[in-house]
Protein backbone atom coordinates (compact mmCIF):
# COMPACT_ATOMS: atom_id res chain seq x y z
CA UNK A 1 0.00 0.00 0.00
CA UNK A 2 2.97 2.21 0.61
CA UNK A 3 4.00 1.75 -2.93
CA UNK A 4 0.60 2.59 -4.16
CA UNK A 5 0.55 5.77 -2.11
CA UNK A 6 4.05 6.72 -3.21
CA UNK A 7 3.26 6.10 -6.86
CA UNK A 8 0.04 7.97 -6.69
CA UNK A 9 1.05 10.62 -4.11
CA UNK A 10 1.09 13.40 -6.63
CA UNK A 11 -2.40 12.40 -7.79
CA UNK A 12 -3.53 12.05 -4.20
CA UNK A 13 -2.15 15.48 -3.32
CA UNK A 14 -3.80 16.91 -6.43
CA UNK A 15 -7.06 15.21 -5.45
CA UNK A 16 -6.87 16.59 -1.88
CA UNK A 17 -5.99 20.04 -3.26
CA UNK A 18 -8.94 19.76 -5.63
CA UNK A 19 -11.27 18.80 -2.78
CA UNK A 20 -9.95 21.67 -0.62
CA UNK A 21 -10.27 24.11 -3.55
CA UNK A 22 -13.79 22.90 -4.23
CA UNK A 23 -14.65 23.24 -0.56
CA UNK A 24 -13.17 26.72 -0.48
CA UNK A 25 -15.00 27.60 -3.66
CA UNK A 26 -18.31 26.31 -2.21
CA UNK A 27 -17.58 28.08 1.10
CA UNK A 28 -16.86 31.33 -0.79
CA UNK A 29 -20.15 30.97 -2.65
CA UNK A 30 -21.96 30.39 0.65
CA UNK A 31 -20.25 33.40 2.20
CA UNK A 32 -21.18 35.56 -0.81
CA UNK A 33 -24.79 34.35 -0.58
CA UNK A 34 -24.81 35.04 3.15
CA UNK A 35 -23.31 38.50 2.54
CA UNK A 36 -25.97 39.25 -0.07
CA UNK A 37 -28.65 38.00 2.33
CA UNK A 38 -27.23 40.13 5.14
CA UNK A 39 -27.09 43.15 2.83
CA UNK A 40 -30.69 42.55 1.77
CA UNK A 41 -31.70 42.19 5.43
CA UNK A 42 -29.79 45.38 6.26
CA UNK A 43 -31.54 47.21 3.45
CA UNK A 44 -34.88 45.83 4.63
CA UNK A 45 -34.09 46.78 8.23
CA UNK A 46 -32.96 50.21 7.03
CA UNK A 47 -36.21 50.59 5.08
CA UNK A 48 -38.18 49.46 8.15
CA UNK A 49 -36.30 51.91 10.34
CA UNK A 50 -36.92 54.69 7.82
CA UNK A 51 -40.61 53.80 7.70
CA UNK A 52 -40.76 53.81 11.51
CA UNK A 53 -39.12 57.25 11.56
CA UNK A 54 -41.60 58.51 8.96
CA UNK A 55 -44.48 57.02 10.97
CA UNK A 56 -43.20 58.62 14.19
CA UNK A 57 -42.81 61.96 12.42
CA UNK A 58 -46.34 61.73 10.98
CA UNK A 59 -47.69 60.82 14.42
CA UNK A 60 -45.88 63.82 15.92
CA UNK A 61 -47.35 66.10 13.25
CA UNK A 62 -50.85 64.70 13.84
CA UNK A 63 -50.42 65.11 17.59
CA UNK A 64 -49.10 68.64 17.09
CA UNK A 65 -52.15 69.48 14.98
CA UNK A 66 -54.48 68.14 17.69
CA UNK A 67 -52.64 70.08 20.40
CA UNK A 68 -52.65 73.21 18.20
CA UNK A 69 -56.39 72.93 17.65
CA UNK A 70 -56.98 72.36 21.36
CA UNK A 71 -54.79 75.34 22.30
CA UNK A 72 -56.49 77.49 19.66
CA UNK A 73 -59.91 76.59 21.06
CA UNK A 74 -58.71 77.36 24.61
CA UNK A 75 -57.30 80.74 23.54
CA UNK A 76 -60.40 81.51 21.51
CA UNK A 77 -62.64 80.75 24.50
CA UNK A 78 -60.37 82.76 26.81
CA UNK A 79 -60.39 85.83 24.56
CA UNK A 80 -64.13 85.58 23.93
CA UNK A 81 -64.73 85.47 27.68
CA UNK A 82 -62.31 88.34 28.20
CA UNK A 83 -64.05 90.36 25.48
CA UNK A 84 -67.45 89.71 27.05
CA UNK A 85 -66.11 90.76 30.46
CA UNK A 86 -64.66 93.93 28.95
CA UNK A 87 -67.96 94.69 27.21
CA UNK A 88 -69.80 94.12 30.47
CA UNK A 89 -67.38 96.36 32.38
CA UNK A 90 -67.60 99.10 29.75
CA UNK A 91 -71.39 98.83 29.70
CA UNK A 92 -71.49 99.13 33.51
CA UNK A 93 -69.15 102.14 33.45
CA UNK A 94 -71.22 103.83 30.77
CA UNK A 95 -74.44 103.10 32.67
CA UNK A 96 -72.86 104.48 35.85
CA UNK A 97 -71.71 107.63 34.02
CA UNK A 98 -75.15 108.09 32.47
CA UNK A 99 -76.80 107.52 35.85
CA UNK A 100 -74.53 110.15 37.44
CA UNK A 101 -75.12 112.54 34.58
CA UNK A 102 -78.85 111.87 34.77
CA UNK A 103 -78.81 112.58 38.52
CA UNK A 104 -76.93 115.83 37.85
CA UNK A 105 -79.41 116.82 35.14
CA UNK A 106 -82.36 116.01 37.42
CA UNK A 107 -80.80 118.14 40.16
CA UNK A 108 -80.27 120.94 37.66
CA UNK A 109 -83.86 120.60 36.43
CA UNK A 110 -85.12 120.78 40.02
CA UNK A 111 -83.01 123.87 40.60
CA UNK A 112 -84.34 125.41 37.37
CA UNK A 113 -87.94 124.62 38.37
CA UNK A 114 -87.33 126.23 41.74
CA UNK A 115 -85.88 129.29 40.02
CA UNK A 116 -88.80 129.31 37.58
CA UNK A 117 -91.29 129.25 40.42
CA UNK A 118 -89.35 132.03 42.12
CA UNK A 119 -89.38 134.14 38.96
CA UNK A 120 -93.07 133.38 38.36
CA UNK A 121 -93.81 134.53 41.92
CA UNK A 122 -91.76 137.70 41.40
CA UNK A 123 -93.51 138.33 38.08
CA UNK A 124 -96.98 137.84 39.61
CA UNK A 125 -96.08 140.12 42.51
CA UNK A 126 -94.73 142.80 40.15
CA UNK A 127 -97.72 142.44 37.82
CA UNK A 128 -100.10 142.73 40.78
CA UNK A 129 -98.21 145.81 42.02
CA UNK A 130 -98.27 147.27 38.52
CA UNK A 131 -102.01 146.58 38.17
CA UNK A 132 -102.57 148.25 41.57
CA UNK A 133 -100.50 151.20 40.46
CA UNK A 134 -102.48 151.55 37.25
CA UNK A 135 -105.75 151.41 39.09
CA UNK A 136 -104.63 154.01 41.56
CA UNK A 137 -103.30 156.34 38.94
CA UNK A 138 -106.06 155.90 36.48
CA UNK A 139 -104.57 154.21 33.52
CA UNK A 140 -106.06 151.14 32.13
Amino acid sequence: MKEFLLNHADQLISFIALIISGGLWIDTKKKKAELKSMQANAKSADADATQKIVDLYQEAIDDLEKRYKKRYEELDAFYKERLENMKKTIRQEIEKEFANELDELRGEMKSLRTNLELWKTKYRNLKAAFDDYRQKHGKK
